[in-house]
């Protein structure tokens, strides 16, 4: 999705200037406005608390600053320095687009998502487009810091490096302000967390797992002892006696003994003499199963109207792409829209070996297939993954964001050939008005076929038990409509898949 605005960021990011709107240093204009959940909010009376303020101004329909919210680096700050944390800084985030109605801050209309459940911090609409006047708003999202003294800098979505993390977002803040604070979370004297949890949580193929942790001394006091219960159903499993030296703010990677891959809820808990808070200590992980599935994947994407934002790739166990697609786009606008795949329904049939994959949808522009157009409102798009059984295996639509994926294992649908004395074959193919199937079996069995639609859904289905040698079935071509269709030929335990395109 894209909008008139955002063309000024592209014009300053190939000048590669500093597109600073409002004079950095200059005097922050004061304003009063009123959030979401009914909370008045006047800037200078903040600020003459003792606040430095975050003001983030935004729009509904803006994919990167939905991208920039998911982050949830605001949600942090306001939990370790906002009414949450300390109370030494205030965040706002302000809808500034008057064109857009107060409602889409809940989702719906042009907008990219629920801004509403997204934010714990104070959200509010400039109705009337004042405050987005007065500090010269040009491009979205705009992230001005104002310090106590009403001087204001802005800082746009983290350093040069890429978004802030909430360590980093704090070094600029008492940097630019000159005040001082402890680190994010971090409290006086002792205190040590479990920040993260680094290994895999789908399994596949696994009886073993080897569970990797990140640990942080949010304390001030230097930490260099501690131990990692690994937990189940309320009972430690094993515990890990790491040594070391961590300062104030650092983190470590720890690899823990493996645990069996059974396991479904396991617990990592730290243990430190004199650790201040304990709310921080345990990180729970929850692990599934990766979705079994049939050899033969189908992938729908339904393209919306900026095609060569979105593309696809499906990586095996070993990291290797196997598969992939993306999409052309055209010359409609600045950002590629239009063009021969434009709001055009792909489908693609992959085949692959036993083994455990990842199939990943990426969108550049991080709004998913959010359907906008240059002009105004168009279609979503979409992207459904199911195998030649009609298992879904993912299905996307909207907004999904910059990436989504699914982990599966192909566990059947290879090796079909041991039952078949050569390769089936249906003809016609495209067919308009009649179609048949012929099997060669090696020996007699039961003979399933299944004809699906590309949503997966069976439109017709035939089973007989068949003798050795040659055997046909006439397929109802002429009751289906136009279309792709994928047909399945189940044979004892074994199953193929064959395209069938149908030309009316």
């Amino acid at each position: 999705m894209k909008k008139t605005l955002l063309t000024l960021v592209a014009v300053a990011m190939s000048l590669g200037t500093s597109f600073a709107q409002l004079a950095d240093g200059s005097i922050a204009p004061d304003f009063t406005i009123t959030d979401t959940d009914g909370n008045t909010h006047n800037l200078y009376d903040i600020l003459d608390e003792g606040k430095p303020v975050i003001l983030d101004l935004f729009a509904t329909w803006c994919g990167p600053c939905w991208s920039f919210a998911e982050t949830g680096v605001f949600e942090d700050m306001h939990a370790a320095y906002g009414e949450e944390g300390t109370d030494e800084l205030f965040l706002i985030t302000i809808e500034s687009d008057p064109s857009t109605p107060a409602s889409e801050l809940n989702g719906g209309g042009s907008s990219v998502g629920d801004w509403d459940s997204m934010t714990n911090f104070a959200l509010a609409d400039d109705e009337t487009g004042s405050i987005a006047d007065a500090y010269a708003l040009e491009y979205y999202p705009t992230i001005y810091l104002i310090c106590t003294d009403r001087t204001i800098t802005e800082i746009g979505q983290g350093p040069a490096s890429g978004y802030w993390t909430p360590l980093s977002l704090f070094e600029e803040i008492s940097g630019t302000c000159g005040i001082e604070l402890l680190p994010p979370f971090v409290v006086e004297g002792v205190n040590a967390a479990t920040t993260s949890y680094d290994s895999e949580t789908v399994l596949c193929d696994q009886d073993k797992i080897s569970p990797i942790v990140s640990i942080e001394n949010r304390g001030t006091e230097t930490m260099t002892s501690c131990t990692i219960n690994t937990v189940v159903n309320g009972a430690t499993i094993a515990s890990y006696e790491w040594t070391g030296s961590l300062d104030m703010s650092d983190t470590e990677s720890v690899t823990l003994a493996e645990i069996d891959g059974s396991n479904t809820n396991v617990s990592f808990t730290i243990v430190l003499d004199g650790d201040l808070v304990e709310n921080d200590n345990t990180l729970d992980v929850v692990f599934e199963s990766a979705i079994a599935a049939h050899a033969s994947i189908n992938i729908e994407v339904s393209a919306d109207f900026y095609p060569v934002e979105t593309s696809w790739e499906i990586r095996n166990s070993d990291g290797t792409v196997v598969a992939s697609a993306t999409y052309e786009g055209g010359e409609e606008d600045d950002y590629g829209g239009g063009g021969p795949d434009a709001d055009m329904v792909h489908n693609h049939m992959e085949s692959l070996a036993v083994g455990c994959y990842t199939f990943t949808a990426m969108d550049a522009f991080g709004d998913g297939q959010s359907g906008y157009t240059d002009s105004g409102a168009g279609t979503d798009g979409s992207i459904v993954v199911v195998d030649a059984e009609g298992v879904e295996l993912l299905s996307i639509t909207g907004n999904w964001g910059e990436e989504q994926g699914v982990s599966f294992e192909v566990t059947h649908g290879v090796g079909i050939e041991e039952v078949l004395a050569n390769k089936l074959s249906i003809f016609p193919n495209p067919a308009s008005n009649n179609a048949a199937i012929e099997l060669n079996l090696i020996e007699s069995n039961e003979v399933v076929i299944e004809v699906l639609n590309t949503l997966g859904q069976k439109v017709f289905t035939y089973a007989a038990d068949m003798s050795a040698g040659l055997n046909k079935v006439e397929l109802p071509v002429a009751t289906l409509n136009a279309g792709l269709f994928y047909v399945n030929i189940k044979v004892a335990n074994e199953l193929m898949t064959e395209k069938l395109n149908i030309l009316k």
